[in-house]
């Protein structure tokens, strides 16, 4: 049975490294290649793969390998890292210590040695490299640190099961103003291997023509065993840029809206078939969900625009006829 303060313990390291990530400068920061690694292996076979790390610092950096096994969190998909007592991250060896000059990047091996009573299914750890070195006891102490997650699949008896829990739209919306359509789908993996649920969401009009293709699983994100993952994806034609600020006033707003809802043009009922195919047998799952899109701005616009088309061009024929009988009285005459 796992420890809950072991496990608080590397909640926070994590959550205190994901901070370190998400605010560290892109031209000052330690870079790893690739994310993510899936690999298949046999009982007793040993693997040896590459990654590449990379010093985009000013400075020279001396580098750390640790390894830590993880298993899914919640329903993102984010992982949560645990101590390598046992399992892959104890079956992973590398370089102990790498030494990075300013700007240079080495490429990196590493081994895999799968024990000859590995259960077969999927394991999962990650390779970490920091500026600082592991302490006693398996305590990480903090520094920058940057890691490559490794998926392995062990063939053997691999017992796949579970399936697409559900799928609708965001809040289960029905009704939209203008694009984008937000999506999301739920998958269960009951398996003792990872899952990747691959596929499209196929778009179709009142008329039911296919208008759009959105891939279901842009990320190749995995649902590991025993857990649940949401996936999700939008439809939208036309994206506003990031620096987009809105316009001040009524009209202005208005307008601004109407020109958007034109960029990303959609009226009426539409369907979205979500076609996923899973697994070593390829499974397959359809579902379908419906919603309204009504760009009320949009049609207002356009249908003032047609009232003065149709009652400006009415009066210009008119004057224009009322201008030939005139002509033509003036040349009987």
């Amino acid at each position: 049975m796992k420890n809950p303060k072991v496990n608080k313990i590397f909640f926070v390291i994590f959550i205190m490294f994901g901070f370190f990530f998400l605010f560290a400068s892109p031209t000052d920061a330690l870079t790893i290649s690739p994310p993510r690694i899936e690999l298949r292996a046999n009982p007793g076979e040993t693997i040896t793969e590459n990654l590449t790390l990379t010093n985009e610092k000013d400075s020279n950096e001396q580098l750390f390998v640790s390894f830590e096994n993880f298993e899914a969190q919640g329903e993102s998909g984010t992982p949560f890292f645990v101590e390598a007592n046992t399992g892959l991250g104890t079956w992973m060896n590398s370089v102990g210590v790498v030494n990075l000059k300013p700007k240079e990047s080495k490429i990196i091996p590493f081994t895999i040695k799968v024990p000859e009573n590995a259960e077969a299914g999927g394991h999962f750890a990650s390779i970490f490299w920091g500026t600082n070195p592991n302490q006693q006891g398996g305590q990480v102490s903090l520094g920058a640190k940057v890691g490559t997650l490794v998926l392995l699949s062990v063939n053997g008896d691999v017992e796949e099961k579970g399936g697409l829990l559900s799928f609708n739209t965001k809040d289960n919306k029905f009704f939209y103003k203008t694009l984008p359509v937000s999506f999301e789908y739920r998958f269960r993996n009951d398996g003792n291997d990872r899952i990747k649920p691959v596929g499209n969401a196929i778009v179709r009009n009142t008329l039911f023509i296919p208008t759009d293709k959105i891939d279901a699983n842009l990320s190749s994100g995995n649902v590991l065993p025993g857990s649940t993952r949401k996936y999700e994806f939008d439809w939208i034609k036309y994206q506003r840029d990031s620096n987009y600020v809105a316009r001040e006033g009524v009209v202005g707003k208005f307008f601004e809206n109407a020109s958007y809802q034109w960029k990303n043009f959609a009226l009426g009922l539409y369907s979205t078939k979500l076609k996923l195919e899973y697994g070593l047998e390829n499974q397959k799952v359809n579902k379908i969900v419906f919603f309204f899109v009504f760009p009320w701005e949009l049609v207002v616009v356009l249908l003032i625009s047609f009232l003065i088309i149709y009652f400006g061009g009415r009066k210009l024929i008119s004057k224009y006829n009322r201008y030939i009988i005139a002509k033509a009285k003036l040349n009987n005459n």
